[in-house]
Parts: structure tokens; sequence; C-alpha cells
């Protein structure tokens, strides 16, 4: 799907946390402010050669900085409604370094040997233990040799808390996916209004666990480390852990 030049921009949904978008299918929020992970996929975008992908774009926080950068895009995500807010606020002259797709881990179909880089930021702990396996085998098959691999994800040390003790255990017990966390109302620090469920489970992450799972899959890891969210205030003590990320690549 190619952007409509002269297309209204559409609004972003209107969130009740600052900084945060809620997504328009029940499965969390974009992230208004970009992290160090994040900025590193943008610039290096804008300086490698070839097509880079970010899939779960959401409403482009990521994708239009990239485009702006230089970058030709393929952005894709499980909700045609989030690409539709996307299409319509791209700067006009660069729809045609983008386009969109609707793909959903693991079973996206996407072209072997074909990205520079690809970001993936807060769509793994919405995955099982094996579909990160699965999509991180796909992963490395999309990505051209030398390509990089940029990945975010939750983890227990910010609105998730609650989970610490169950985490600690599962770790002392060598369960493989320690952040496996269901039914999630169990765990919120805050009683939520209306009808939101949520989704069913989540899988917080850690450093290590992203580097594990991304070396078993045949990367070699560049960067891995905690993300600090300090611009997120919505949830009480924060301890500069809140998210984390890796930077991989495939070897050439």
């Amino acid at each position: 799907m190619s952007n409509t030049a002269n297309t209204p921009p559409i609004d972003l949904p209107t969130g009740w946390l600052k900084g945060l978008v809620p997504t328009m299918n029940d499965t969390g929020f974009m992230f208004e402010v970009l992290d160090d992970y994040a900025l590193d996929f943008i610039r290096y975008s804008g300086e490698c050669d070839g097509e880079v992908l970010e899939l779960g774009c959401a409403y482009g926080v990521a994708t239009i900085p990239a485009l702006e950068a230089g970058a030709k895009v393929r952005a894709c995500d499980i909700d045609q409604r989030h690409l539709d807010i996307l299409l319509s606020r791209v700067p006009g002259g660069l729809e045609p370094q983008l386009k969109t797709e609707l793909q959903r881990l693991p079973d996206a179909n996407l072209p072997d040997n074909q990205f520079a880089a690809l970001l993936c930021s807060r769509v793994f702990h919405f995955l099982t233990g094996d579909e990160i396996d699965e999509s991180l085998a796909n992963m490395y098959r999309w990505l051209k040799p030398g390509g990089r691999l940029y990945l975010i994800a939750d983890t227990p040390y910010g609105i998730w808390r609650n989970f610490i003790p169950v985490w600690n255990a599962n770790h002392e017990q060598g369960v493989r996916w320690p952040g496996y966390m269901s039914p999630l109302l169990e765990f919120l620090p805050y009683k939520p209004s209306g009808d939101h469920v949520g989704p069913p489970f989540m899988n917080l992450m850690s450093p290590e666990l992203l580097t594990r799972a991304c070396e078993e899959a045949g990367f070699i890891t560049l960067r891995a480390d905690w993300i600090a969210r300090n611009d997120f205030t919505g949830s009480g003590q924060m301890d500069g852990r809140e998210n984390c990320g890796i930077i991989a690549v495939k070897p050439e």
C-alpha cells in the first residue's frame, strides 16, 4: 500500500497517560518519546543502503523520523487503522520512500535477505517463547548479511513491578521464559476502568533474555542493556530498568 498525497492527518487516539498513545486493538501503547535504541535505528536507517523494516510500527513514531532521515521504510502492523493514521501523517514528498503492510509475528511473510535494518519495538512481550524463537529465525532470514536488528521490550521493573517476586522465583527455578505473566490484571499497580481487559498474557524480557534468544538465532550482539523511561511518570517509582533493548547483527 502506498500513501495518498494531500491526505489530511488523522488525529492520534487520546490517552490517559502523558506520552503514551493507546493502540486501537487493546495491546498497549505507542511511546511518543523515542529511546536510544529507536534513535540509533533511525540514524542507521538514514545512512545504510537499501530498505529497512519496522514491525509493529503503530502510528509511525519511529517510521516518520526514519523517512525524514532519508530511509526507505517498509512499515508493518497488525491493525490497518494504525497504518491509515501513519499514512495520513507522512510529510509531503516522503510518500515514495514508504510501503505499509499488514503483518503479524511470528507468521509475517517477507522477502529473505531484503532489509538493511529491522526495528521491532514493544512487540516481543506480546509473544510466547516459541513465537519469539520463530520470529527471530524469520528476522535472521529477512535481514541482509550485515543487517542490524533492533529490539525493545517491557521488563518487570516498570509498570509490572508486582510481578517481580514471580520473576525472581522463575529465575531461581531455571524457567526458560521467566517473564511469562498471566492473567495480567493481577499484577497491575492500579485497577483498570471500563471494559479494559488487555492481552491474555505478556512475556516480560531482560537484556540477558534478548541476548540469549538473538544469539541462539545466529545474531551477534552489539549492545544490550536496560532502558530508563524517565519520560513515563504514570506508574510511580522507577529505577531505570523499565524497558530493555538489544542491537544485534546478522554476520556477513
